[in-house]
């Protein structure tokens, strides 16, 4: 009798958790639910943390200066320019004269001193961050990424950083779509570059950078917007590339990844319960409402010859939220359309753990990097991401 009573336990309770995971499954067909689980937006510190107010994030109270930037529909989009430390030290007294820096318009934050330092300098370079899903550019291991791409910063050799919020995450207004996210990414680069947020014409009416002096860096689903910003930037807005294309722990699209993605690690990939039932698999599939295809896109600009891109995937062994095998699937995505669109041969012994090749007239220069450690989060924030950035500007 014990044991029929344990057995019935067993029964319902195996029965209440194939319910609750079908019923979870099931609201991810709607694109609500589904975005909210995608980005996670509304795990949203900025509540009740002051963003303005940097020096709790590890930055130095002058070192920082909060911007806005408004998109054609109208989203605000809460950004923040960084200065490397050696460049607020030589500016010091400057800074501190400025006592506001309180968040800005652009084009009133253009004219402050740290942003000036970087848009009068055609030596400089701004790295833009674009960072994964929930919280803000401030939360978690966010400020020690920014911390680290400055410190490539050099006196010969200025290394600016913008970070930004994407619609519906921290300050920004709006919800987040694939559609949105990409127009707020090319209305914060076109303020940047002088351009019209919807051509490739320049409206310069204040000093801005040059697209070759700007890196772009995406960590997990900052991979997909910045890929996603670099094919609207220069193949449906014709505009001038940018310097280099960095990708932190990317995969292959959204739908690709829902067969590989586990939570932390600590859970089975979430639809691995339906392989057994693929009509149903393919039907949840069919509803994910924001693709983001990064290895089509990341394949159609290598197989442009008129596009320049400096291309960097890295990728560490012990992610265990997104597997490295998703960003090898985009490196041997991209290797194959480059090598194939110029006519040539992968002439090199394959390599799971560092690779490169340079097309013959140098526009395409791609590199692939696995790494022993890192996580998914920690690998930004590791020497290897420093040592990434500044192999691109010694080339």
């Amino acid at each position: 009798m014990a044991f029929n009573g344990f057995l019935r336990k067993a029964y319902w309770t195996l029965a209440g958790a194939g319910l609750i995971y079908a019923l979870a499954v099931g609201s991810l067909t709607h694109p609500v639910v589904q975005r909210n689980a995608t980005y996670a937006h509304n795990v949203n510190p900025g509540y009740w943390q002051n963003l303005s107010n940097v020096e709790q994030f590890g930055f130095l109270h002058h070192q920082v200066q909060p911007f806005t930037v408004t998109t054609a529909d109208n989203v605000t989009i809460f950004a923040w320019h960084i200065l490397p430390t050696h460049l607020y030290l030589k500016n010091e007294e400057a800074l501190k004269a400025q006592h506001d820096f309180g968040q800005k318009p652009y084009d009133d934050a253009a004219k402050t001193v740290g942003l000036r330092l970087l848009l009068d300098d055609p030596g400089a370079t701004a790295v833009v961050s674009f960072h994964g899903n929930a919280a803000h550019l401030a939360s978690s291991h966010r400020p020690a990424t920014y911390q680290q791409f400055l410190g490539t910063s050099a006196p010969e050799r200025a290394v600016h950083v913008i970070a930004f919020d994407y619609r519906g995450f921290g300050w920004s207004t709006g919800s987040p779509t694939e559609e949105g996210v990409i127009q707020d990414s090319v209305s914060l680069l076109s303020a940047l570059t002088g351009h019209s947020s919807t051509s490739s014409e320049l409206s310069r009416s204040q000093p801005s950078l040059d697209p070759s002096q700007i890196v772009l860096v995406g960590q997990s689903l900052g991979t997909f917007v910045s890929s996603a910003l670099y094919h609207e930037w220069t193949i449906t807005l014709g505009r001038a590339p940018f310097r280099a294309l960095v990708l932190f722990a990317s995969f292959t699209s959204l739908t690709k990844l829902l067969d590989s993605y586990s939570i932390k690690g600590f859970t089975p990939p979430l639809l691995s319960p339906l392989l057994g039932y693929p009509r149903i698999q393919q039907y949840v599939l069919s509803k994910i409402a924001d693709k983001w295809d990064t290895n089509q896109r990341l394949v159609e600009l290598v197989s442009d010859p008129a596009i320049q891109l400096d291309l960097s995937i890295v990728h560490a062994r012990d992610d265990w939220e997104i597997p490295w095998s998703e960003g090898r699937r985009n490196w041997d995505g991209v290797l194959d359309a480059a090598t194939s669109a110029a006519g040539a041969k992968i002439d090199f012994p394959r390599d799971r753990d560092s690779e490169s090749w340079v097309s013959a007239d140098d526009r395409k220069r791609l590199r692939w990097q696995r790494v022993r450690h890192g996580g998914h989060n920690r690998i930004p924030t590791s020497e290897q991401a420093k040592l990434t950035l500044l192999r691109l500007f010694e080339e």
